[in-house]
């Protein structure tokens, strides 16, 4: 069974999908990373060169030729209304929230992060526009709030025992 981490810049989806793979042994692939590594490029030079619907179309197709069970997705993986519905007829779908201030105070000032860079105001409508989408599509919502990883990830091995 496949396990697909969701959420807004931030929340830790690369953090804890790396540590749930060592802690269940479970494969893990962070397809921000996975997309640099096919693409041979950095996603800003991608967003950059070739525009933000050419990268999406990267993500949705690393994103379904993903081998691996737990998968690190980005925050604008529900770009196209599709994609939410294919993973969640494919796997578990977990959204990991917060509330936007604390996700933009982890945010802020990231140079990796091409979406970061728009001001404060036009981040928050962002946020509020796919929180609704991440909370449609999920199975689960597990807060990240002022917790660490590791609890994060022990409530998520819960929920997977109890799928």
């Amino acid at each position: 069974m496949k396990v697909y981490l969701i959420g807004f810049m931030g929340a830790g989806k690369s953090t804890v999908s790396r540590l749930l793979s060592s802690k269940t042994g479970e494969s893990y692939s962070d397809l921000d990373s996975q997309i640099e590594e096919i693409a041979g490029k950095k996603i800003s030079a991608i967003f950059k060169e070739d525009g933000e619907a050419a990268f999406r179309q990267i993500e949705v197709s690393t994103l379904k030729a993903a081998e691996a069970s737990i998968i690190s997705t980005g925050g604008g993986i529900l770009y196209f209304d599709e994609t939410g519905q294919w993973m969640r007829q494919n796997g578990i779908v977990i959204y990991l929230h917060a509330p936007f201030k604390e996700l933009y105070s982890r945010i802020k000032g990231d140079q990796t992060r091409p979406v970061a860079a728009k001001p404060y105001k036009e981040l928050e409508a962002l946020f509020n526009k796919r929180d609704a989408g991440y909370e449609e599509v999920a199975h689960h919502m597990v807060s990240v709030s002022d917790r660490t990883p590791e609890s994060t990830v022990k409530e998520i091995i819960s929920i997977i025992r109890n799928s």
